[in-house]
Parts: structure tokens; sequence; C-alpha cells
């Protein structure tokens, strides 16, 4: 949803089109107290809690519905606060939206009348133990603390309502079939059903979703499922900001206090330990995950892979191979992979360096489980200067796996250079002819052709990068990220290099697509555009070749996994220690899962997962990760 200009229907004023500019709806509205804010980065989300609906949008629609949030406001209030902004048919528009999913209201009635109508059913990638039918017991990870699991005990009545949400039935069917259960009045059983799903639904569980219509039949598709059933609200609650008072130099003036609200009668919060948060992100890796021998790598190591992957390229020969490995992990690659070349290449003396840079955090622990392993140096310091740290010492292997997404990438606008992208070449108008001090106009540029008529603005050295690699970014939209971490390291790494050194660079993106943010356990992470990374590595002298990393060690790519996110592995793993069995962090095939369940003794749990190793093993998705591979080519 953006802004708009003024609509010509808005403008117009002839007594013919008086009837068009009737006010935009009856009454008045105000919004739901049932929404909450988030925000990821420029965007901001709106949750309901009643049904689970997600809603993204841009900052001016969330003061778009707080205005109605300072009480009733009727068509004209409303018209005249934001008629010049966005024009009466995008006025039209976001009403038609934001009244159809309840997030604004005519009156205290609509949103009852709504939820009699909704088809309930569970949400994914939930945690639900149903073994024993009469007291079902909700996990999930608490994603406002990031560090605490809430876990629901439902009662016998709030059990057999759980097995009732499937998507098949609104909720005034299930509420005549529970009635004529239990002998009782069906409207009295319906209020006890919305209150329950409302505690189900709420942005801290996640459970249950509302459809407005029956999605039993789309739940299991892979495609055309409406987002909002699968999708969860990872992000920062801002409501408390968006709704504090300030004034203009920001000082509050009213503060914001989150309303009371009921909460579930038998919930308890388990805080998770702070050590084994910390062991769950520095785990969340490939490399971590896969460390001891695996089926799915086909009964190698990580560090084996990585070995093979390698030396297919740059085979190790010779009297000594230095290696730099860029971040380290938890050390279990460069463990591996000396061991691996003691095996296959016990001629030569292999140099392992490790470059932990200063907000790593695991120098120190990289020190102590790699304190056995003879010729190995950990180096930490600024990775802004890792070619000086390293005095330009030349290695033969450059490897970082899973390292670079931590680096800086910064926001940048493409502009066009006023004009030039309307004429022709001979049209352009002559040096003298412009202004004496060279000043042009500057527009967005969505698909310019000619580089010599797009300009950049952006943060920090983005547009030095930019023009320092000769970026050609004519595909880029209007407004992107840029890798700039990635490409000042790349630089860096250039300066450690000989005439026949190799760099293989690990990380989750894509050749074309640009950067995304993702958020996992509270920090925030960028994909990486390849192809740029690409362009700056030829710009250096290099040629630069991308693949699926999961091709180059040869992933299983058939074997069924178990499949889960971050958050949930956090809560299955909290259902199974209840049960006296512990989830270690490390890959199960579909067998070995079973098997653990088996074990702790749950015969039904919602929402277990097996996928291909292709699509996921655990929380991490192998077929979203490439290599860059960065060489040069010798010449006889």
């Amino acid at each position: 949803m953006t802004e708009e200009k003024k609509s010509d229907e808005v403008q117009q004023t002839e007594p013919e089109k008086k009837e068009d500019n009737g006010p935009l709806f009856d009454g008045t509205l105000f919004v739901s107290p049932h929404i909450d804010y988030f925000q990821n980065g420029d965007d901001f989300f709106v949750y309901h809690n009643l049904y689970g609906y997600i809603l993204k949008m841009s900052e001016d629609l969330v003061d778009f519905l707080e205005f109605f949030n300072d009480g009733p406001k009727n068509a004209d209030e409303m018209f005249a606060q934001f008629g010049e902004t966005f024009g009466r048919d995008t006025l039209n528009e976001f009403l038609s939206i934001f009244r159809t999913l309840a997030c604004l209201l005519p009156d205290d009635e609509y949103e009852p009348k709504k939820t009699h109508d909704m088809f309930p059913t569970t949400a994914r990638w939930i945690t639900v133990d149903q073994t024993d039918p009469n007291a079902i017991v909700i996990y999930a990870f608490d994603t406002q603390d990031q560090k605490s699991i809430i876990k629901i005990t439902l009662d016998a009545w709030e059990s057999r309502l759980w097995a009732r949400l499937k998507g098949d039935k609104s909720v005034g069917e299930i509420a005549e079939e529970m009635a004529a259960e239990d002998n009782a009045l069906a409207a009295e059983v319906e209020i006890r059903i919305a209150a329950a799903l409302a505690l189900w639904s709420h942005c801290s569980v996640q459970a249950v979703k509302l459809s407005p219509e029956p999605c039993a039949n789309v739940k299991g598709r892979r495609f055309g499922v409406p987002p909002y059933l699968i999708s969860t609200m990872p992000y920062q609650k801002v409501t408390a900001d968006v709704r504090t008072k300030v004034d203009e130099q920001g000082n509050i003036i009213e503060k914001y206090e989150e309303p009371l609200r009921c909460k579930p009668a038998q919930m308890e919060i388990i805080p998770i330990d702070d050590k084994a948060l910390e062991l769950d992100r520095g785990c969340a890796r490939l490399a971590s995950l896969l460390a001891a021998p695996h089926a799915v790598l086909k009964g190698r190591s990580y560090g084996q892979a990585v070995y093979d992957a390698i030396t297919q390229y740059f085979p190790i020969t010779g009297e000594k191979c230095k290696v730099l490995e860029v971040g380290g992990g938890m050390g279990d690659t460069a463990r591996t992979f000396i061991q691996t070349c003691a095996q296959n290449v016990p001629d030569t003396e292999i140099e392992y360096t490790i470059f932990a840079p200063d907000n790593a955090n695991n120098a120190d622990l990289l020190k102590k489980v790699l304190a056995d392993i003879k010729n190995i140096k950990i180096v930490t310091g600024d990775i802004e200067k890792i070619a000086e740290i390293l005095d330009g010492e030349k290695y033969d292997i450059i490897y970082s796996d899973e390292y670079i997404a931590n680096l800086p990438s910064i926001n940048v606008r493409k502009m066009s250079l006023g004009g030039g992208s309307d004429k022709d070449d001979d049209e352009e108008e002559d040096e003298e002819d412009r202004p004496d001090d060279g000043e042009r106009e500057l527009k967005p540029a969505h698909a310019a052709a000619d580089s010599n008529k797009i300009t950049f603005i952006g943060e920090g050295d983005a547009v030095q990068l930019i023009f320092k690699y000769k970026l050609k970014l004519y595909d880029a939209p209007e407004d992107f990220i840029l890798n700039s971490g990635s490409l000042r390291l790349l630089g860096n790494l250039a300066k450690l290099t000989s005439f026949n050194s190799q760099m293989f660079i690990v990380e989750f993106g894509e050749d074309i697509k640009y950067p995304v943010q993702t958020l996992e356990d509270g920090k925030i992470t960028y994909s990486q555009q390849f192809g740029i990374l690409k362009q700056a590595a030829e710009k250096l002298g290099f040629k630069a070749r991308s693949s699926y990393w999961m091709e180059e060690i040869d992933i299983d790519r058939d074997i069924k996994m178990f499949a889960t996110t971050r958050s949930q592995f956090k809560a299955i793993r909290q259902m199974l220690a209840d049960h006296g069995v512990e989830l270690e962090r490390r890959p199960y095939s579909e067998d070995e899962f079973k098997a653990l369940l088996e074990k702790a003794g749950r015969s039904n749990v919602v929402e277990i997962n097996y996928e291909p190793a292709e699509d996921r093993i655990s929380g991490l998705v192998p077929h979203a990760y490439k290599m860059l591979r960065v060489y040069k080519e010798l010449e006889f």
C-alpha cells in the first residue's frame, strides 16, 4: 500500500459529479482493540489477535489506522486528514481491506459476528502434544522475549474443541455440535469457544488461525494457501512505540500501557538457559549441524565434504598448503578438514589459519576446542582490517562458510539523472547548456538502460563501492540492499591471494535476486546477491563462478529429514524434555526422529514435518545456499 496522487474524481467539482463525492462510509469507524503492530526494518505489520491475520504495510498506513484509534471517526474527518495524501480511490481501497479484515470496526458487534462465520484451523510450525486426547498440551517459543517457552495445558473441554480445528467447520457450526453434546445453549458455547480461540490465536502463541473460507481443502498444498495461514509473526512488537504519544521534540506526553488480557488457566512460562540459547545460535549452521558423519552426506562429516568440494577444484599437492578460514564457526570444519588432509595427503604440511572477527565472540571457544590440533593458528581482529592484520600473507585456499551474512548490508536508492532516459544520446543537452553548478534533477530510475544516466544515493560507502567496482545495477529496484560488507571483504581477501590461490565463499543467497532480510534468534541478517559479488571479483582480476552448495558437498537430497524451524525446535525440545528425552542439535532422518518420539511415548504430536534433505534439514534450507568460487586461470 503506497501513496498515490489525488485522483481526478476527488478533484472534480462540477455538479454532475457531486454524487461521486458522497461519504466513503456511513456512520463512524474505530480501530479494533485486538490488533498489534510489528516492525522489520522499514516494513510494518498488523497482526489481528482474534484471527491471526498478518498485513504488511508501510508506516504511513500505520498512521492511517491510528487516526481511528483516538476515537470513532466519520468519513468527512478521515477525508479531511488523508484526502490530499492518498486520494479518494486509494482511501476506498484501504477502507475495504481494513474493514473486511476487521482492523476498522463500525460497532462492537462486528467482530463477534465475523468470528461466528470464520473457520478455525491449526497453524503451521506449532508444537502440540495430542497423545492424551483429554489433556492436549501446546508448546510455543516466546518470539518476543526470545528466551522462554510458553506451555499451555488444555482441559478436557478445550481438548475436545482443539480436535475440531480442521478448517472445515465454522465457529458457529462447531458451537452447534458441542452444544448438542453437552446439552447446552449454542450461543453460550459459542462465546466460550471464541474466548478459547482468542487465547490460542494471540500473537504470543500463534497456534490457531481463522480463515474466512473452509481451508481443509488447501491446508496441505504447497501453493495456493493464503500466506497468513502458514506464516507466523517473529518480529519485534512495536505497538507501544506506535501508540506512545510524543511532542515534536520526541518527549513522551502519554506512555502507552499494554492492556490486561485473559490468559489460559493452565499456562507455564519456562525459561531457556542462556548457555542453551547461545549454543542454539552457534549450531544454526550446516557446518555445526552436520559436524558428525551422517547418511545425508553419504557417511561423511561436513569437514570431509568440504575437503572433497574444495579439492575437486584445488588439488592439494606439494610440501605445504596454506589455508585461511574466515569466521571459523564452532571449529568443527577446521578439525575434520585437517584430519582429512592428514589421511589423504600425508606428505603435505597444512598450515591452517582461522580469522575470528572481534564481533564473532567465538575466538576463545575456538582456541579451547582446537587446542590439540597442530599447525592451526587463530587470529582475531577487525574484519575490515583482515589484510592488514594478516600482514598481506598469501594463502592457497581461502574459505568462508556462513559468515558474510553477518557483515553490513545497507540501503541504496537508484536515481535517474533528469531528462536523460527520455532522450536519445544525440539529443543530450550540451554541458554548456546546463546550470553553472552542473545541477541536474534527480528522479527514480526504474529500468534505465544507460549507466551514464543512473546515479545512486545510499548510506556509508555504498555509492563509492558501486562506482569502484563499476557495478551494473540496471535490474535493481528503485530501493535495494547492497552487501557492502561482503564487497569490502572480497577486496581485502584479494590482497591475501597469489597467482594460483582460490577462494570459496559459502552463504545463503541468489545470483539475481537482491538481498532480503531474515530474522533468526532475534538477529537480523541479509541474503547475498552473488551476481554483484561476481562483478566485483571480476573487477579485481578474478574469474568467479557460483553453484549450489548442496551439490558441491553432495548432499543426498532425497533422504527424508526431520524439518522444523529454529523456534519450533526449541518448543519440541521442551516437549521431549518433559518426558525425559533429549533433543540433540543434530540432523535427524525421519526414522531417527520417529524413534525419538517413540522413546518419549509421544504417539500424536502436531506439527511434525519430514521433508527431502534438499528442502530442509532440521531448521536449515540447503537449496538456499550457494558457493562462490573466485580464482585465476593460468595462462601458458
